[in-house]
């Protein structure tokens, strides 16, 4: 059986995303923000073999939520990531405003190449039709209430997807072998 299939949270690319997002499309909210997370994140690691943010996804009743990214944009969380993201949006109330340009050189050609994937095709649509959308979702309807969306059933029946995920399930071998030596530094 293969290892649960994790990832490291990136916080600069993160508040990078959000506010990449967050000036490509107006009218940013939370919960708009965190579906288009999800897809551009599901869409990487489909593509590429890792997601952009690194955030493990919950399902909770409004679809999937990055957990730790959402905390930061509650302004929770550690303070200097909460600090970073502060410095580059505005979160007042359930919108989201950029206060400047992302930094971008946080971001491969990959990941700018999704994120504007991500606002082509889902940047007109509303909440509603975003939340609907990632109720269809695999990963989103086999995860128990409240608990951690599984990254294997991102990946779908897409025959050109099944390649990567053994690469990236095989990589998670790896890294859960290591992670003991990791932590203990």
């Amino acid at each position: 059986m293969t290892a649960p299939i994790r990832f490291e949270f990136r916080a600069a690319k993160f508040v990078a995303a959000v506010t990449y997002l967050a000036q490509a499309c107006r009218g940013m909210t939370k919960l708009k923000l965190c579906k288009m997370l999800y897809f551009a994140d599901k869409e990487h690691l489909v593509r590429f073999g890792r997601p952009i943010t690194g955030d493990q996804y919950y399902k909770l009743p409004h679809g999937p939520i990055p957990t730790r990214g959402l905390d930061l944009l509650k302004g929770q969380g550690y303070a200097p990531d909460v600090a970073l993201l502060e410095k580059y949006v505005a979160v007042k109330g359930m919108t989201i405003h950029p206060k400047q340009a992302p930094e971008n050189r946080v971001f491969s050609r990959s990941d700018l190449g999704v994120l504007d994937s991500v606002c082509s095709k889902y940047g007109r649509m509303t909440v509603v039709q975003l939340r609907t959308l990632s109720h269809k979702e695999r990963a989103w309807l086999e995860a128990s209430e409240n608990g951690p969306m599984d990254f294997g059933l991102f990946f779908g029946d897409d025959p050109d997807a099944v390649q990567v995920k053994k690469l990236v399930e095989a990589q998670q071998e790896s890294r859960s072998v290591i992670s003991p030596f990791h932590a203990s530094r």
